[in-house]
């Protein structure tokens, strides 16, 4: 079966659909690639809003999607708006990279360094994990704002550092040499929903396409950010509200942990058991919203 596969021009993009995209070779498809620069893609003058989260990256590939340009598309599921066009279905999830976001710094960073990111959440919550830091807006992919950093300036400004999510880095296999790279912990700064999982869409009628892609999919995965989508949907935000979540499987059920920054500081809250809405309502209940 030859399939057009859809993908955000970036090298990032491309780097996390080859599994996918070895997955469907090995069993006999011939793979197209088709990339595009969608909206977020342009948009470098500033960070980006909260109007401006819901399918920001996602939109051109989707029409494209609906339109039979493409077969299949592949995003960054944190990306993805909570409420998809008619006619576009889930064809798998893989299983997820790390969750985790990176500080990476400069090895002569000041005690007050000055950090890059366009995330509302993160500088949220970094902003009490890293009380003496000064945040400024950065734009651009992943090797672009590692150069930023490596160069030390910004806007003819110094800037010592950003915060990127590992599973970027670790897909796109940078060298950080020179570089200090801190993890953070998920009490310090939780996660954006869906953060490190990829999502791969085709139309609701390409029974092939979902039958190639069944072994591909990663069960767990989607229950796990299904959860902290629910969280999402329930403050009634898109993927640049501050708002972390994250769920593991653990012995019996699933640990979900959510965190929101608003008007009067940060707020925390978990649930555990195996009932997905009440686990998703009982830490809504916790935060209060």
């Amino acid at each position: 079966m030859k399939i057009t596969l859809g993908t955000r021009g970036s090298l990032l993009a491309v780097q996390q659909s080859e599994d996918l995209v070895a997955h469907l070779r090995a069993a006999g498809h011939e793979i197209l690639w088709k990339r595009f620069t969608t909206h977020g893609d342009q948009w470098l003058a500033g960070p980006l809003g909260k109007e401006e989260g819901a399918g920001f990256f996602t939109k051109e590939l989707e029409d494209a999607l609906l339109s039979k340009d493409v077969d299949l598309l592949i995003h960054s599921f944190k990306d993805v708006a909570l409420d998809r066009p008619a006619g576009i279905v889930t064809a798998c999830v893989p299983r997820r990279e790390d969750s985790a976001d990176w500080l990476v710094m400069r090895p002569d960073a000041p005690e007050n360094p000055v950090i890059g990111t366009s995330s509302e959440r993160r500088l949220r919550f970094l902003s009490q994990a890293l009380p003496k830091a000064t945040f400024t807006w950065i734009r651009g992919n992943v090797p672009t704002r590692l150069q930023r950093v490596k160069d030390g300036v910004l806007r003819d400004a110094p800037l010592h550092g950003t915060v990127l999510a590992a599973a970027g880095l670790r897909r796109l296999g940078l060298d950080l040499t020179g570089l200090t790279v801190r993890p953070f912990g998920p009490r310090e700064l939780l996660p954006a929903p869906a953060q490190g999982a990829l999502l791969a869409e085709c139309r609701a009628e390409d029974t092939a396409i979902l039958e190639a892609l069944k072994d591909f999919h990663h069960p767990l995965t989607r229950t796990c950010v299904t959860l902290e989508r629910g969280v999402l949907r329930g403050i009634g935000g898109g993927c640049q509200q501050p708002l972390g979540a994250l769920c593991t499987q653990e012995p019996g059920g699933f640990h979900l942990q959510a965190a929101f920054a608003g008007p009067d500081g940060i707020r925390w809250a978990e649930s555990r058991g195996t009932d997905e809405d009440a686990l998703v309502a009982e830490v809504l209940r916790g935060l209060g919203l």
